[in-house]
C-alpha cells in the first residue's frame, strides 16, 4: 500500500482465490504494518492446531490484511486429513475435550504466560543500549507471535461448547439466541472488569489514610499512579501488582500500533477510584428463575441434555476473553513499550516526528531505522499514522472477490463432525453477524445483547485518543470492542457498537457486567453524536437519541 495515494486511489484486490469477508469486528480501523506482518500467519497456525484437535472440517481461518484492513476466508481441511478429523470430532465429544483444555489453560498455560510477560517487563527498554534494545525487541516480537498462536489454539475450546448450546436450545425452543445466552452470565469475571489485583488495591487504599490522600490528589493521573506505586507497605505492593498485570495490556485493540493502558493513565486512575468507592464489580449470575424459564420450554426428554450443555458453556466462558487478555493483548503492549523507547530516542534526534510513529514501520524497517542504516522517512511514517487514524472499516469493501456463499450442507457427514461444524458455524455467525434492521435519524437499531434500559451521555470512541474522556456512567458508542476494553468496563453505563453479534466481545461483556448492550447496529457511530443524551434498550435492541 502506498500512503502517498488517496484512499479512493487504493486498490482492494482479493489476497487469494475465492471470497474474502471484511473483519470489522476485530479490526475496526487499519492496522500497523508491524502487526500486519506477524498476526495473520500466527493466527492461522494456532487456529489450524485447534481445528485439527477437535476434528473440524476446515483448515484454518485464512486472515489477511489489505491496505491495513482484515479480510478472511475459511478453506476446507486437506482431503487426506478427513478420516482423522472424523475420529477426532468423535473423541472430542466423547471425552469433552474442552474440559482438558480448560484445565491445561488454568494450570499450565495461563500461569506460564503471566510469568513470561512479567519477565520481559522487568527489562527497562529505555535503559538499554542500541544493540541490547534490538535484541530485546526481537525477544518481544517472538514472544508476541507465540502468544497470538496460543490465543487461537484455544479457539475451539472457547467457542464449540457455547455454539453447541446455541444450536440445540434454538432447535428445542425457537427462542431468540440472546434470551438463552444470558444464562451463561456470571461465568467470566474478567469479562466484567473484575481483577483480583484491583480488588486487593482498593482494599489497601481504603485502609490507608496516606493511600487515600494519594488517590485523591489533583496531580496528573500518571503522577498519582506513581505515588501509589511508591507508597510503603500494602498500598505500594498492591499498586505494583495491579499495574504490572494490566498496565501494558493494549487498551483499545489487538494492534501494537495502539496504546497500552499506562499510556492513558486517566482510565486506570478512574477505575481505581471507582473500585475504592464502590468495591469490586459483582458478577451478575443468571438466577435460578431465569434458567427455569428457559428450561421449561425445552421438551422434557431433552432437559437433562439442556442442563449438561449449559454447564459446558458456562465452564468455558472465561477462556473466551482470557485467551486474548493473557496472550497477545499483554504481549502486544510489551512489544509496543520497546518500540516506543526506541522511538523516543529517534524523535529526540529529530529522526521521527513522534515516538509512536516508529510502530508504523514493518519489523525490518524498524530495525533499519534504529540502526541508522535506512528505512522510511519521518514524513512517510507520519503519513502512515495519519492514514490509520483517518479511515475505518466502514470505508473498506465488505468483501473481496466473488460474493460470499453459504457453507456447504452437512448432510451425509457422521454425527460428531456434523455436530462440531454446526456448533462452530453457529458460534462464528454469532460472533460476526450484525443487525439488518434499518435505523432512523433518532432511533438506532441493532441486536439486543444484554437486557435493561439505561439513559446517559454517549461517548463516541473512534480510537485510543478518546479514552481519557470516558466518565463514570457514560454510554460507550464505538465501532467494536476487544478484550482490551475490559479495563474501562466498570466506568460504563451501557455499550453500543456498529459491528458484531451475540458472541462478540461487546455482547459478552455487557451481559457479564449486567449493563444494557446493543451490538451490530452498523451505523451507531454515524448517527449518535458525542455528548448526546441517549436511552439504550438492550432488550429490544434500540438506542433513542433524546437530546444533543
Amino acid at each position: 500500500m502506498s500512503t502517498a495515494a488517496t484512499f479512493d486511489q487504493l486498490t482492494f484486490d482479493p489476497p487469494g482465490p475465492g471470497s474474502w469477508v471484511l473483519d470489522s469486528v476485530h479490526v475496526p480501523r487499519p492496522w500497523s504494518r508491524f502487526q500486519a506482518e506477524i498476526h495473520p500467519p500466527s493466527l492461522a497456525e494456532g487456529f489450524r492446531e485447534s481445528a485439527r484437535r477437535y476434528g473440524l472440517l476446515f483448515d484454518t481461518l485464512d486472515w489477511r490484511l489489505v491496505n491495513g484492513f482484515a479480510y478472511f476466508s475459511v478453506p476446507p481441511a486437506p482431503e487426506a486429513e478427513i478420516p482423522a478429523r472424523f475420529q477426532a470430532a468423535e473423541e472430542a465429544f466423547e471425552c469433552k475435550l474442552w474440559r482438558e483444555d480448560m484445565e491445561r489453560w488454568e494450570r499450565e498455560v495461563k500461569p506460564a504466560s503471566i510469568k513470561a510477560h512479567l519477565a520481559l517487563q522487568e527489562a527497562d527498554p529505555a535503559a538499554l543500549g542500541r544493540d541490547e534494545l534490538l535484541e530485546h525487541l526481537d525477544r518481544c516480537r517472538e514472544h508476541q507471535k507465540r502468544m497470538i498462536r496460543q490465543h487461537h489454539s484455544f479457539n475451539t475450546a472457547a467457542l464449540l461448547p457455547v455454539g453447541d448450546f446455541m444450536v440445540h436450545v434454538a432447535e428445542w425452543t425457537g427462542l431468540p439466541l440472546g434470551e438463552f445466552l444470558a444464562l451463561t452470565r456470571g461465568s467470566a469475571p474478567e469479562s466484567a472488569g473484575s481483577f483480583p489485583e484491583l480488588d486487593r488495591l482498593a482494599v489497601a487504599i481504603g485502609d490507608s489514610r496516606a493511600g487515600r490522600a494519594s488517590l485523591e490528589s489533583d496531580a496528573s493521573a500518571g503522577n498519582v499512579l506513581e505515588r501509589l506505586r511508591s507508597e510503603p507497605g500494602e498500598v505500594g505492593a498492591a499498586a505494583v501488582a495491579y499495574l504490572d498485570t494490566v498496565g501494558y495490556r493494549l487498551l483499545d485493540s489487538l494492534d501494537t500500533g495502539d496504546p497500552y493502558a499506562l499510556e492513558v493513565p486517566e482510565v486506570l486512575l478512574e477505575g481505581i477510584r471507582l473500585a475504592v468507592d464502590e468495591g469490586a464489580p459483582a458478577s451478575s449470575y443468571a438466577s435460578e428463575d431465569e434458567v427455569a424459564r428457559i428450561r421449561d420450554q425445552v421438551p422434557s426428554a431433552k432437559r437433562d441434555a439442556f442442563d449438561e450443555l449449559l454447564a459446558e458453556a458456562r465452564l468455558t466462558s472465561r477462556v473466551r476473553d482470557e485467551r486474548g487478555l493473557y496472550s497477545e493483548v499483554w504481549a502486544g503492549g510489551i512489544t509496543r513499550r520497546a518500540i516506543l523507547a526506541a522511538g523516543a530516542r529517534l524523535a529526540a534526534e529529530g529522526r521521527l516526528h513522534e515516538p509512536a510513529h516508529l510502530v508504523e514501520g514493518g519489523y525490518e524497517e524498524i530495525r533499519s531505522i534504529i540502526s541508522g542504516v535506512d528505512g522510511p522517512s519521518a514524513d512517510e511514517l507520519a503519513e502512515r499514522a495519519r492514514y490509520r487514524a483517518t479511515y475505518r472499516a466502514s470505508d473498506a469493501p465488505p468483501f473481496l472477490g466473488p460474493a460470499p456463499q453459504p457453507p456447504p450442507p452437512l448432510d451425509g457427514l457422521p454425527p460428531a463432525p456434523a455436530r462440531a461444524m454446526r456448533a462452530m458455524g453457529a458460534a462464528i455467525d454469532a460472533l460476526f453477524g450484525s443487525s439488518e434492521t434499518e435505523s432512523e435519524a433518532a432511533v438506532v437499531r441493532g441486536i439486543g445483547a444484554s437486557p435493561g434500559v439505561y439513559t446517559g451521555t454517549a461517548r463516541l470512541v473512534n480510537g485510543p485518543a478518546a479514552f481519557d474522556r470516558l466518565q463514570r456512567g457514560d454510554v460507550l458508542v464505538t465501532a467494536t470492542t476487544t478484550e482490551s476494553f475490559n479495563i474501562v468496563l466498570p466506568l460504563l453505563g451501557a455499550i453500543v457498537t456498529d459491528s458484531g453479534g451475540l458472541l462478540s466481545h461487546a455482547a459478552i461483556v455487557s451481559r457479564e457486567y449486567g449493563i444494557p448492550g446493543v451490538v451490530g447496529c452498523r451505523d451507531a457511530t454515524a448517527l449518535i453524536a458525542d455528548g448526546a443524551q441517549v436511552r439504550v434498550d438492550g432488550t429490544v435492541g434500540e438506542i433513542v437519541v433524546i437530546g444533543r
